[in-house]
């Protein structure tokens, strides 16, 4: 099974385009991104577990220049995500009556 997980960063100002091609480099890092708002880079990553999604804020995403601090959102969905078609809820009709 695979780990999904968003990363927010917040970042020294001017270090955001940098930091987002470094972190965007990270094995398990399937992209990172540049964006507005509340943190400077959001970066999308994959790893086979907890420990590794560790390592990989703390010991490398952390050590990015610039990296103030991070967030890490880890995905609940993970079937949403898988190949495939998409799977269809039915809703429950109420019978009047």
């Amino acid at each position: 099974m695979r780990l999904v997980s968003y990363i927010l960063v917040e970042l020294a100002p001017g270090t955001a385009k940098k930091a987002a091609e470094a972190i965007s480099k990270i094995e398990g890092v399937k992209m990172a991104h540049a964006v507005t708002g509340p943190f400077d880079v959001i970066a999308f990553a994959e790893v086979p577990d907890l420990t590794t999604l560790s390592d990989l804020v703390l010991a490398k995403i952390q050590n990015v220049e610039g990296v103030q601090k991070t967030q890490t959102a880890v995905v609940v969905t993970t079937d949403v995500l898988a190949p495939g078609p998409p799977r269809i809820r039915k809703n429950k009709s109420r019978k009047s009556g």
